[in-house]
């Protein structure tokens, strides 16, 4: 059993502004499970998803691909997958990836 109280989240910027994300758990295939929290107005570029990989949107309004998506919604991505993302408002997302992303 892996326990991570709420005070000992770590977050830890990303090479994209405004971007921070919190690993609860990591696979060892660049996945794992995470939180993903994003400024108002950031963005991650375009990538790809070498294996599938879940997002519940747990906070704030994000576009991913052509979708926006609120708190509650829930998206899956398949292998092979390609989209790019961005926040239109703080926004958290609980993040679970079978291989991590790949950026253009």
């Amino acid at each position: 059993m892996h326990i991570i109280p709420l005070q000992q989240r770590q977050w830890v910027a990303t090479p994209f502004e405004g971007v921070e994300r919190c690993w609860l758990w990591q696979n060892g295939t660049n996945g794992g499970t995470s939180f993903l929290r994003l400024r108002a107005g950031s963005k991650l570029p375009h990538h790809k998803h070498p294996g599938w990989e879940q997002a519940l949107v747990l906070e704030g309004t994000i576009r991913i691909g052509e979708t926006m998506l609120h708190p509650g919604d829930y998206l899956f991505a398949g292998a092979g997958d390609v989209h790019d993302a961005e926040a239109f408002t703080p926004t958290v997302l609980l993040v679970c990836s079978e291989k991590g992303v790949e950026y253009f």
